[in-house]
Order: structure tokens, then C-alpha cells, then sequence
């Protein structure tokens, strides 16, 4: 049989997954994508990040086709932003221009450019290629099968619009650990490749919170996550290439700095080639190792996309002079309405809120506020890792909804809309502490105050994530609904509701215990424990 020699051109083949405005689900291209934008209503996608890395490919050309901004000063870019938005849509000219410059770079299987690939790429030894499964980051590894949601039967091979989404999620979020190296790697030891030491392992994405602003439809959201500028530094930087326009890498591992948004929004952290079938009609295996590396701390120039926060912890290892900033990841076990004052906390010392949002108050700055009386959302996507990074252990997209006008500098009304939040943190903390009463009273042993007793700390812990669910629909519903006027009165009500709610879960506790308010032991009875309650559940909100 003649091997076949395929060809996938991203440019104009159907691979990206989205939801259309009247909510069907549909697959586009690149081209689509963009000249469409404002007729899809977002990204989608099988997997937690597969929206965010897609996002983060269509913004970095987004950013190669207008680069004439940079050449505009910061009057000049505001100006410029507005037109476009003003305009509703991308144009087609502008898009079909620029990728008419890359005929061959964004082919899935081009001899000399193959797109996010080194062509040629080989193992060291005698092994050929990987299965297409270490391209998919819910499979896990053969030995722990048993666990997946995917079936062993269907992991021989890959359509070629699965294979392109895939290899751009794996350059995102790709594991840590040990790689098998490729010929042309120097840094190989035994037959092995790692991540220099201090240099990040995962793929990029998977250091940050991954946190974008997101509109009516996916122009929006492009345009949204366009910053061009902050605290009067441009952010669009010369000498900023994506892949597709830099000359293909060598197959070695290289530790370097970013050159700009384009760069970190397209950063290749892995050295990869798709093996295709015989037949030239699907994937059927991967070569796959380390690539661009880079240490995460002070990238908030050219980084919109995540929080930072000092770490001393990193200035020891790094030896530098001053405290480093670095990413903040998510907490997948925590909903982002509960991280809303880390992002939107105006003055919170050693931190710094994303650049998507401090970019939106930038522009409200400039403009009237019946420009910006709109609701965007807040979404997060991201992955944490366990075993020293080398395996996903969670994924996490969450979203809130609240009013543009809620992510200025100067906004009166997200002070005490996080205040809300804040207290209601310490509300959740006064129910902990009753259940951990009721339980002293019925002859409770546990150390509730010593992290050494574990069981006494996931007791702990069961009590406050059962809260935050019963409050969490209360909460999403009241930061969308924050209004401009009467604010005070919302507030209180909004703490009223979940003093409510609160005292709703104490009594059922108690209720499904079967215990008496007069049951005591070690000086504490119920009905202290439940009158401490009140008073802290007062306090605490009021």
C-alpha cells in the first residue's frame, strides 16, 4: 500500500466546537470562527480548558491581525477598540488577508510547518510513537483504566478535527514528569527528559487561573479579552510572534523568556508530531516531550488571563532580589463566586487582579457609564494537578455573572458586594463552629482545633462545602441582579436571605441528630451551642 500523505488545513477544514446564538451546537474553522464571531454564542468543548485553550489561539489572531495597534498611542488604541466594537463584527477582508500570508502553517500534517508541530520529530531508541491516548487528558495511564469515562476500544485513532483540539489542549495543560526524549534533545539523562529545574512542567495554562471575561456572543468576548494597554504600559509589544509566523523551533528543549501576549497565548510547551494512519485518514499515535519551558514568576505584563499574588516562598528558590509575583491557580473545589473578592479586590496588598479585568476598567475610565450598563460573565477554566504535576487530578469551569459597571476601579458597589461575600465567609464559620458544639455535647471526642485529627477536619470541611452549596444558587442569582441604585437595602437583604438559609441548616442538623436541646456533656449543652449560633450568625453578618 502507498502511503498516503494527508492534508488538514485548520484555516478552512470544520474543527473548532461551538454553540451558535440559538443555542444548536455546530463545528467551524478557524476562518469561521473568527469572520462568524458574533453569531456563535461561545466556545465548547468535551473537556474543562478545551474552551480557554481554543479562546487563547482565536485571541492571538486577533492580535496578529490588528497589529497595527501597535503603533497607536493610548488615546489613539481606545479610539481604535471602540471602532471595532462598535462595528459588531470582524472583518472578513482583514481575516482572509492575513491568513492568506500562511498557506501552509496551519496544515496539521506540512512537511516543513506542520501547525503547533516539529516536523520530523522521532524518539530516541526504538520505540516509534505513543498512542493518540497521552493526547487526551482525561485518559489516564493503562494500569488505572478502570477509571476512565472513555472506552479502551475507541483510543487507537483520532479524526483529524479531534486530533487539532486535542494538540492544542496538550500544549496548554500537558502533565509534568518524566517525557520520553526525542532525537536532537541535549538535556536528556538515561534515556529521559524532564523540565529544568525551577522551570514549569505543565503546559502554561496549566499554571493559571484561567480566567476570562466573556459576552453576548464570542466577538464579544474576543474583544473583551483584547487588552491593549495597562496603567498607561502597552501591553502589544514588537517583535511578538505566534508559532505560525517564527521559524519552526528546533526538536531540543529550550527555557526562554515570552516575547508577548501573542507568545503566552500560543506558548509551545511541548515538541509534538501527529504519526497519521497508512491510509492518510485519521491519527493513530503521537511523539511527545518537553519543549518551551519557562519559570511562571513576573509575567503579569504580557499574562491577562490569570490573578497574581507575591510569593516569598519563590524568592528563596528563585535567590531574586524582590518578591516575585506568580499565577494564581484554581480551586476546583471551590465556586467562583466564593474568589470574587481575590479578583475584583481593588486594594489587597501583595496581589494583583487579572488583566482582563483591570482592562475593563480602563476603558470605563474613557467612557460614558450607559456604554458599559451590560452584564459580562467571569469564567474560569482550569485543571489541578496531583503527583508532583505529572497527573490531572481535577478540572474545574465556573462562571458569574454580574454588571460591567462592578469591575472599576472606583466602584463603591463591589466593596460592599465583596463585603457581602466576606461575611458571609465568617457566617459559614459560626455554623461550623455550632455543628463542631453539637457534636462536643453529644460526647464528641474529636480535636476539632488540631490539623493533626483528620477526621475532625473532613467533618469540618463537609459542614462548610454543605453550606456553600445551600447558598450557592442565593448568591449567583444576587451578584447578577446587583443593581446601580440602593445598594444598602440589597445588601441587607441579600445577608438577611442567608441568615435564613443558615439557621435553615442548623436546625436540620440538629432536627436529623435526634438530639435535645438539654443534651450537655463537657459544660456544653444544645441549646448553648444553638444560642452562641444566633448571636455569632448576627455578628457575623450584621
Amino acid at each position: 500500500m502507498i502511503k498516503q500523505n494527508p492534508h488538514y488545513d485548520l484555516r478552512f477544514e470544520p474543527w473548532i466546537p461551538v454553540e451558535r446564538l440559538d443555542g444548536t451546537a455546530d463545528v467551524v474553522s478557524i476562518r469561521d470562527a473568527l469572520a462568524g464571531a458574533h453569531q456563535i454564542r461561545r466556545l465548547s468543548g468535551e473537556i474543562p480548558g478545551e474552551g480557554l485553550a481554543l479562546l487563547r489561539l482565536l485571541l492571538a489572531l486577533v492580535y496578529c491581525i490588528n497589529y497595527e495597534f501597535e503603533e497607536l498611542g493610548e488615546k489613539q488604541k481606545k479610539e481604535r477598540w471602540e471602532e471595532l466594537r462598535s462595528q459588531g463584527c470582524f472583518g472578513s477582508d482583514q481575516i482572509d488577508e492575513y491568513l492568506a500570508d500562511y498557506p501552509h502553517e496551519f496544515d496539521l500534517f506540512d512537511d516543513e510547518h506542520p501547525f503547533y508541530q516539529i516536523p520530523g520529530l522521532d524518539y530516541m531508541g526504538e520505540k516509534e510513537f505513543d498512542s493518540v491516548s497521552e493526547l487526551m487528558l482525561d485518559v489516564p495511564k493503562p494500569e488505572k483504566f478502570l477509571f476512565s469515562m472513555r472506552s479502551p476500544a475507541h483510543l487507537d485513532s483520532l479524526p483529524f478535527d479531534l486530533a487539532a483540539r486535542y494538540l492544542v489542549v496538550v500544549q496548554a495543560y500537558h502533565t509534568a514528569g518524566i517525557k520520553s526524549p526525542v532525537v536532537g534533545n541535549t538535556s536528556a539523562k538515561s534515556g529521559k527528559a524532564y523540565a529544568p529545574k525551577g522551570a514549569l512542567g505543565t503546559g502554561w495554562c496549566g499554571a493559571l487561573g484561567g480566567i476570562y471575561l466573556e459576552g453576548q456572543n464570542l466577538f464579544e468576548t474576543l474583544l473583551l479579552n483584547f487588552v491593549l494597554f495597562l496603567s498607561n504600559v502597552s501591553v502589544i509589544v514588537s517583535d511578538d510572534y505566534a508559532p505560525w509566523e517564527r521559524e519552526v523551533p528546533s526538536a531540543d528543549t529550550c527555557q526562554r523568556e515570552p516575547t508577548g501576549p501573542v507568545d503566552l497565548l500560543t506558548w509551545q510547551s511541548r515538541r509534538i508530531r501527529l504519526i497519521p494512519s497508512e491510509d492518510g485518514s485519521c491519527v493513530r499515535g503521537v511523539i511527545i516531550s518537553y519543549g518551551d519551558v519557562l519559570i511562571p514568576a513576573n509575567k503579569q505584563r504580557f499574562e491577562m488571563m490569570t490573578g497574581w499574588r507575591e510569593s516569598k516562598q519563590q524568592q528563596k528558590k528563585l535567590g531574586t532580589a524582590t518578591v516575585p509575583l506568580m499565577p494564581v491557580a484554581p480551586d476546583t473545589a471551590r465556586a467562583l463566586w466564593r474568589g470574587l473578592p481575590s479578583l475584583l479586590a481593588l486594594a489587597d496588598g501583595g496581589k494583583l487582579r487579572p488583566g482582563v479585568i483591570r482592562w475593563m476598567s480602563e476603558l470605563q475610565d474613557a467612557q460614558s457609564p450607559e456604554d458599559w450598563r451590560l452584564n459580562v460573565r467571569i469564567v474560569c477554566q482550569g485543571v489541578s494537578y496531583g503527583t508532583q504535576s505529572s497527573v490531572v487530578d481535577d478540572a474545574i469551569t465556573d462562571s458569574v455573572d454580574l454588571r460591567a459597571t462592578l469591575l472599576r476601579k472606583d466602584s463603591e458597589a463591589v466593596v460592599k458586594m465583596l463585603d457581602v461575600i466576606e461575611r458571609t465567609d465568617q457566617a459559614v464559620g459560626v455554623l461550623v463552629r455550632f455543628v463542631q458544639n453539637v457534636e462536643r455535647a453529644q460526647g464528641d471526642k474529636r480535636r476539632y482545633d488540631s490539623f493533626s485529627d483528620s477526621a475532625a477536619q473532613a467533618s469540618r470541611e463537609d459542614v462548610r462545602e454543605g453550606a456553600y452549596d445551600a447558598l450557592d444558587a442565593l448568591y449567583r442569582a444576587r451578584i447578577a441582579e446587583f443593581p446601580d441604585e440602593g445598594v444598602d437595602e440589597y445588601c441587607l437583604a441579600w445577608r438577611k436571605e442567608a441568615q435564613f438559609v443558615l439557621r435553615r441548616l442548623a436546625n436540620a442538623y440538629v432536627s436529623y441528630r435526634h438530639v435535645s436541646c438539654f443534651s450537655e456533656h463537657d459544660d456544653v449543652s444544645v441549646g448553648q451551642a444553638l444560642a452562641w449560633f444566633e448571636g455569632g450568625l448576627v455578628k457575623a453578618l450584621f
